[in-house]
């Protein structure tokens, strides 16, 4: 299927791309990892609530996530961090009910709704924290990501949040289903409309995901070279990643990096 290969910017829709992740998240019961669900993700998802979402001050602030996926951010702030609102967006409608779902508990506090990517059904300033989790990554078409960042930037007072995988990249958009933007190409943007970077930090998983990429790359060959993302894994797979990742993940605070996952704090100028 030549969505799930090297698309062209003009053949790939995130919508289409992200409703089929979803339903294989359907499958698997209750679950946040909105891609592969694997030990390396998990333990990707920990360091990050630890590290990134939990040092976010949302506390009594009305808080917008853009793509909310399965809904696993929404549910943690609504258990942990007494937001005064949260509100959340995403462009895929299968995501829309899994998080609906989800979040059932909390629809007193949190509030969804479905977008087309170009427009938020927000006010102006209307929102004090906004916050994407490797989202904008996968907006390669540049016109969509210009209009979304320029929505988010009119609808938030005064905080916006950027948790995306960084890359070489100097474009705004680019072929295929994901982009690695370079930090300055996100200061230049989300400056054309406002916001000042404050303050970057990257999650630092460097010798973990060496060892997943190195065994993914063997199941890709030798077991499975049709997986595509969010596709459940076998039993081998998971045991080869999970039981190194139990001691990899000491060292990965160790040999920091400069790349990948990264925590932009911009705040209005």
């Amino acid at each position: 299927d030549i969505l799930w290969r090297k698309q062209k910017m003009t053949e790939y829709d995130p919508e289409i791309y992200w409703s089929r992740v979803g339903q294989e998240i359907q499958k698997r019961g209750e679950n946040y990892v909105a891609g592969d669900d694997n030990p390396y993700y998990r333990y990707k998802r920990n360091k990050f609530i630890r590290k990134f979402l939990d040092t976010i001050d949302f506390q009594n602030k009305v808080i917008l996530e853009i793509g909310f996926g399965p809904g696993g951010n929404l549910k943690h702030l609504a258990k942990y961090h007494k937001c005064k609102k949260i509100l959340g967006v995403d462009i895929s409608k299968v995501m829309f009910e899994i998080a609906h779902q989800n979040l059932n508990k909390y629809k007193d506090v949190v509030e969804l709704r479905k977008i087309n990517c170009m427009e938020l059904p927000f006010q102006d300033q209307s929102v004090d924290v906004s916050f994407t989790v490797t989202v904008l990554q996968h907006i390669t078409d540049k016109n969509m990501f210009k209009r979304l960042v320029q929505e988010m930037c009119r609808v938030t007072k005064s905080e916006i949040v950027i948790i995306e995988d960084i890359g070489i990249n100097q474009q705004l958009g680019d072929e295929g289903s994901w982009i690695g933007r370079q930090v300055d190409v996100y200061k230049s943007i989300f400056s054309e409309y406002g916001f000042r970077l404050f303050n970057l930090e990257f999650l630092n998983t460097r010798i973990s995901r060496a060892w997943y990429k190195s065994i993914y790359e063997l199941y890709r060959r030798f077991i499975n070279n049709q997986h595509k993302e969010g596709d459940p894994i076998n039993f081998i797979f998971r045991y080869f990643i999970g039981i190194p990742v139990i001691f990899t993940r000491y060292f990965d605070d160790i040999f920091v990096e400069k790349k990948n996952l990264a925590k932009m704090v911009f705040h209005r100028i």
